[in-house]
């Protein structure tokens, strides 16, 4: 019998555990903040010195012809902080010359087209300096490579194509300033 009534007392307290009310996780309190950081890149661009100084001396033009570096281009580079670049060019016209995509009386053409070897089909359309900057497209200031999305690091050879004036009042050396902005 004791057998018996310790079995019933074990099920009765059995029974009145498993009817208790179950614990619940109360959740605590949160605290949440954000953190703020301002990741600063530069933009560069910069040119190969000796190369503008062997090869941006287009040397001499007669009306009617025109000049290209023939032996090299100037070699332009993504200096930047590690992102890509597209480049824009612009120029500023020496005093008594106006820029344009033809050349007419003291008016001259200035193609400007990035390309490793010089090999390049030029159009003044796709190639023709302003002094407004135009960014590089797929077209733009393009032969066998672009000014577009140029890699971190990466080398462009940027070649120039002169046609001068068909008649100027001028005479002499002209210098024609070219403007490279590395832009996203």
């Amino acid at each position: 019998m004791r057998k018996r009534l310790i079995g019933l007392v074990v099920l009765v307290v059995s029974m009145a555990l498993l009817s208790l009310p179950t614990p619940k996780a109360e959740a605590g309190e949160t605290a949440s903040f954000n953190i703020t950081v301002n990741v600063l890149y530069t933009l560069s661009v910069s040119y190969n010195s000796t190369d503008v100084a062997d090869y941006a001396d287009l040397g001499d033009v007669t009306p009617g012809g025109s000049a290209v570096a023939s032996t090299g281009g100037i070699r332009i580079t993504n200096d930047g902080s590690g992102l890509n670049e597209t480049y824009s060019l612009n120029l500023t016209n020496p005093s008594g010359w106006t820029a344009s995509t033809a050349a007419g009386a003291d008016t001259y053409v200035l193609n400007a087209a990035f390309d490793p070897d010089g090999t390049i089909t030029w159009s003044a359309t796709n190639h023709a300096l302003t002094t407004l900057p135009v960014p590089s497209t797929d077209t733009k200031f393009a032969g066998d490579q672009t000014g577009v999305a140029v890699p971190y690091n990466a080398e462009r050879k940027l070649w120039f194509q002169f046609t001068p004036p068909t008649r100027s009042t001028l005479t002499g050396t002209k210098n024609i300033s070219i403007t490279i902005t590395a832009g996203l």
